[in-house]
């Protein structure tokens, strides 16, 4: 009878010693879920800017939308520069969550598209004489399409990498290339999640550097389809 009971004893402690361990494991689990999930919330709601680091002050900006037929301008000071600046800084930008599945939170990628002066197909402007440029080349046009913004500088402006170097040429990465106009893209689609800015430099002859951020635009779109 004795030997039973010191059975039964063992048995009783074995299975205490296995319910803390159970206790003690799930109470581990849960922390560990409950810490994971205000992670998530937190990134979720922490945003992070898309713009690609360049001078976002423009002295002037201009909106082509395919509803509309004329060019809509404004300058800096103006009720609608400001109305627009604060949709697109709004635009661009997305919660931290997001950036980390598209990729955008590691930094963009900068494209030199055409060839300088040698390159005629990938010219920015569609005339270019004594450092001054003028008109949009079919090139750009092309690669635009039917929605864009033009943002025009009086001052020259230079290209920022995504860590915050200050981008070279392209033969001679220490020579200084600057421009004073960038085109990028907004769509029409609420599904596109592309942007594509053009930056219209000169490094030995007028030629396009490209830089793309994955980020919604089609406020931009809604907004100026109204004007």
């Amino acid at each position: 009878m004795a030997d039973t009971v010191n059975v039964q004893s063992i048995d009783d402690q074995y299975m205490a010693k296995m319910k803390k361990k159970r206790i003690i494991t799930n109470s581990i689990i849960l922390s560990l879920c409950l810490v994971l999930a205000f992670v998530i919330i937190l990134l979720a709601c922490l945003r992070i800017d898309l713009r690609p680091r360049f001078d976002n002050n423009p002295e002037y900006v201009e909106i082509k939308v395919d509803s509309k037929n004329d060019v809509i301008s404004f300058a800096k000071g103006d009720e609608r520069y400001q109305e627009f600046m604060d949709i697109y800084n709004s635009t661009l930008s997305t919660s931290i969550l997001s950036s980390i599945f598209t990729g955008n939170v590691y930094g963009y990628k900068i494209e030199y598209v055409g060839e300088g002066a040698s390159d005629q197909n990938e010219k920015f402007y569609e005339s270019y004489s004594n450092g001054v440029g003028y008109g949009m080349s079919n090139a750009l046009s092309s690669r635009l399409g039917s929605n864009y913004v033009h943002f025009r500088f009086t001052e020259d402006q230079s290209i920022y990498r995504s860590n915050g170097t200050v981008l070279g040429g392209r033969y001679n990465a220490s020579k200084s290339i600057f421009y004073k106009d960038v085109y990028f893209t907004f769509s029409s689609d609420e599904n596109s999640t592309e942007v594509n800015y053009y930056f219209g430099v000169n490094d030995y002859g007028p030629t396009i550097v490209k830089i793309t951020v994955e980020a919604q635009s089609y406020s931009l779109y809604d907004y100026a389809k109204e004007l």
